[in-house]
């Protein structure tokens, strides 16, 4: 968007939010949302730098102090619209919540929709192809992921066994699935330094598939909801969790910090639970996990060996 349109369309958008804070109805809920959306996305897109200060203050109207309406109109939008919303409250939640926390309503509506849509990240109806989207629950799962870390909003899921139950139920699925001859539909691991280089034959657009970061979000919505959490504790010993956790302390290009996350929710996992650090404690060193990386830079013999370019 180019800036001599930029400050123009910032004063129709004020005009606009004080119509609608007049509390008249001139502008439905919806059509302010859709709005409001369209011109974030827009603003992404062309990666606009101009401060549209209406445009945030629109937004946060929503999910700060409207948010019964703001779920009723989250649910009337396009699948792309849906992505938008939710990124933006990701990057709501990513600034610290600066004006005002988000509300209760919606990030407990935002639990409820991933755990009703989570299954599209490992398959998608052709009936349900376009409400399932993994785009979208791939978001939902970021702003889950930061919430449950912040201390303003720890609070929200401690007591969401239900999310917890999910979101380690779907971390075995991917993890398993992994396994598979054929990763079982997902991107496999990168685990060597020439995937990562700028003469890999890997797709340098990797980043924005939906399966990248995946495990490193389900690792830590785990940590996060395992902390101080006594209930989630016995739900994790419940349903096997820990050596999953364990498998993901392996380095992975497509799941940066995956490694780190996976160490602290298996701490959190143990802290005051004898029965997780029992599981801990009755494991077999069997000698070092394969690492292609330390393979590759020949780490294991403590010596760093850089090979000639040809």
């Amino acid at each position: 968007m180019p800036l001599l349109w930029a400050a123009p369309n910032n004063v129709l958008l004020m005009i606009m939010y004080n119509i609608y804070l007049s509390g008249r109805g001139l502008i439905p809920d919806l059509v302010a949302l859709h709005t409001c959306l369209r011109l974030w996305r827009s603003l992404n897109e062309a990666q606009c730098t101009y401060n549209f200060e209406y445009l945030h203050f629109f937004l946060e109207h929503f999910i700060v102090q409207n948010g019964r309406s703001c779920v009723a109109s989250y649910q009337k939008l396009e699948t792309e619209d849906r992505v938008a919303f939710l990124d933006y409250v990701a990057h709501y939640l990513r600034e610290n919540s600066p004006n005002g926390e988000v509300t209760l309503f919606l990030l407990q509506h935002f639990a409820k929709e991933f755990r009703l849509k989570s299954d599209c990240l490992l398959r998608e109806t052709l009936k349900l192809k376009h409400e399932l989207h993994p785009r979208e629950v791939h978001t939902l799962l970021r702003i889950i992921a930061s919430a449950s870390g912040s201390e303003k909003y720890a609070n929200v899921y401690a007591t969401d066994q239900s999310l917890f139950i999910n979101v380690s139920s779907l971390l075995r699925c991917v993890v398993s699935a992994g396994k598979e001859p054929d990763g079982g539909g997902l991107d496999k691991p990168m685990t060597r330094l020439e995937e990562v280089a700028l003469t890999s034959g890997i797709d340098a657009e990797y980043e924005k598939k939906v399966s990248y970061e995946l495990k490193t979000l389900l690792v830590r919505c785990s940590a996060n909801l395992l902390y101080d959490n006594k209930a989630n504790k016995g739900y994790c010993l419940d349903t096997q969790l820990l050596p999953t956790l364990l498998e993901c302390t392996n380095m992975d290009a497509r799941n940066p910090l995956m490694r780190e996350w996976s160490i602290l929710a298996i701490r959190n996992a143990c802290i005051n639970c004898p029965e997780a650090q029992q599981v801990i404690a009755g494991l077999t060193m069997q000698g070092s996990a394969p690492n292609d990386i330390v393979t590759e830079l020949n780490l294991d013999m403590g010596a760093l060996r850089i090979s000639p370019t040809q």
